[in-house]
């Protein structure tokens, strides 16, 4: 397969890999360092994150049950129902640009308190880079390290005790002594930063399109007539090798390795020898296209282009469930671009890479029944996703790569009263008026709260435009709390004589302006608040309790 043709294949892939000068297991690779650069500057690093667009992400329900009656204007402006998860846009990576080259994100590995992201170039160089997010904090995640090349394409990544391992296209034009195009490597790396003890590992083919591991193994796959390979996580020795045609995508999970063909279909192999377990008919995928699988406990799913996503038994093989791309009514849309590129789960939900037609989300429940879709108000189309149920990363072109946080507040006991509350499943603005006294508590995720009354909610809860608190309104949140958007008129108001009394976490993405006689109040030890915008304090407004103040903006 040509390099034109790997750009078609990896639509998303991993830019980077670095030199060594002392290669143990490929002397004959005559590296230099000026093919591989790393970059540990924190104050050049810090420029290629941005907080544009940081804040509460809209999420537009469309349940199998409504879609068909609902149109544009319901969605948009009738108040829609709102969806069971609630998201956060906390910030967006420029991705590097190498000889003036911008290149495109193809992969995130997700590995405790860092997210590693691959980087690739379409077209016939061999461009790449790799990036280390930090993601401790969810208000402040920024790159630590990141290494560039112009000799080799990074198209996967796996990270395993101390290492990441990844899979690449090289230019053998530069590496002469290399077999194939093809290779598999590892870079070492500390406390966020790469090391310089780069390793390649030829295999046959052009690209090596996607790898994986588990316990002291490492497994890889190259395109077109390429291989399926395991191999030693310690040496990178071949262990066995298979041959299959139009290699796309690895995932290991409930003891199996399954791999995705765009000519074959899904395959179940047994991992010890390579063996075949059970085959699984899927539609065939377009020439030159990137798809993933991810494994759902005993289900496999598969990204099936304009098909959507399909969920298979990966023990019987038998078809379980078809997720269908979704789209909101009247939207216009290219065809050739409403395509899902990838999938990965989050907890209960499936998040679907959707192309033209963006970020989509579905529901099952324990019988894989479909329960609720939506889809995520995000600019520009969706190439690739990967989650570790805490964060989403969605990448998209060269319009940079999506730090999405999913809110998921701990309940502790304090919180036992709220297990007699109803689910939120309501209208997406909420208005609490001053005669009322509501309660609720699940994820939610509201256009607009105006609070009158006294309302309590448990759990998380996210506003997009707005929240009010007004003249004797009483709200009492327990759990996660997010309002606005960075650099929008998007602001938490605490009116005269109100109370906002919160024990978990607040974020605020515009402006906190406590009025006078205003109270907040925060309840328990642990509390924090974080303000991205400014606190505007009037004289005769309150703020008790203990809490971290991790912005440093309150009095």
């Amino acid at each position: 397969m040509s390099k034109k043709l790997l750009a078609g294949l990896i639509i998303l892939s991993f830019l980077a890999i670095a030199c060594s000068d002392s290669n143990d297991h490929f002397d004959e690779n005559e590296y230099t360092q000026q093919n591989f650069e790393i970059n540990n500057d924190e104050s050049e690093l810090e420029s290629v994150l941005s907080r544009n667009g940081a804040g509460v992400l809209s999420i537009s329900s469309i349940t199998a049950s409504n879609r068909a009656s609902l149109t544009r204007q319901a969605v948009e402006d009738e108040d829609p129902q709102v969806s069971d998860i609630a998201l956060e846009q906390i910030a967006t990576v420029d991705p590097p640009v190498v000889d003036g080259t911008t290149l495109r994100a193809s992969h995130v590995k997700i590995d405790g308190n860092y997210a590693y992201v691959t980087y690739m170039m379409e077209g016939e160089a061999y461009l790449g880079g790799i990036d280390i997010i930090n993601i401790t904090d969810k208000t402040n995640p920024f790159v630590e390290s990141r290494v560039t090349s112009d000799i080799v394409d990074f198209t996967s990544a796996y990270f395993n005790n101390g290492r990441l391992y990844f899979a690449s296209a090289v230019n053998t034009d530069e590496l002469l002594n290399l077999e194939y195009r093809a290779n598999i490597g590892y870079v070492s790396v500390s406390e966020g930063n790469f090391l310089q003890d780069f390793q390649l590992k030829p295999i046959e083919g052009n690209v090596a399109v996607d790898i994986a591991g588990f316990n002291d193994r490492i497994i890889g796959v190259s395109g077109a007539t390429g291989v399926l390979g395991l191999y030693d996580a310690a040496s990178l020795e071949t262990i066995l090798e298979q041959t299959i045609p139009d290699l796309r995508s690895i995932a290991y999970g409930d003891n199996k390795i399954a791999v995705l063909s765009g000519s074959e279909g899904l395959a179940m192999y047994n991992p010890n020898d390579l063996s075949v377990l059970n085959n699984i008919s899927t539609p065939n995928l377009a020439s030159e296209s990137k798809r993933t699988i991810a494994f759902k406990d005993q289900a496999i799913l598969v990204s099936e282009g304009s098909n959507g996503v399909g969920i298979y038994d990966s023990n019987s093989g038998n078809a379980l469930q078809q997720l269908d791309i979704q789209i909101l009514p009247e939207a216009e849309y290219d065809d050739a671009d409403v395509v899902t590129n990838a999938v990965s789960i989050a907890g209960d939900f499936i998040l679907m890479a959707n192309g033209g037609a963006g970020f989509g989300i579905a529901k099952l429940d324990e019988n894989n029944t479909l329960v609720e879709e939506g889809v995520v108000d995000l600019e520009g189309s969706s190439n690739y996703i990967q989650s570790d149920g805490e964060y989403i990363f969605v990448a998209s072109g060269t319009g940079g790569l999506r730090i999405i946080k999913i809110s998921q507040p701990e309940v502790n006991e304090n919180f036992a009263e709220c297990e007699s509350y109803d689910v939120y499943t309501g209208r997406s603005n909420l208005n609490v008026n001053s005669n009322e006294v509501l309660a609720y508590r699940g994820s939610a995720t509201l256009k607009n709260l105006n609070v009158g009354g006294d309302f309590t909610f448990c759990g998380s809860i996210n506003i997009q435009n707005g929240a009010n608190i007004n003249s004797q309104g009483e709200f009492n949140m327990r759990g996660a709390m997010a309002v606005g958007t960075y650099g929008r008129n998007h602001d938490l108001n605490i009116n005269s004589g109100s109370v906002l009394r919160i024990e978990g976490s607040l974020t605020v993405y515009g402006n906190l302006n406590l009025n006078s006689g205003a109270t907040l109040e925060f309840v328990g030890e642990d509390s924090s608040i974080h303000v991205f915008g400014t606190v505007r304090q009037n004289s005769g407004s309150t703020v008790v309790g203990t809490y971290n103040d991790t912005s440093n903006k309150l009095q």
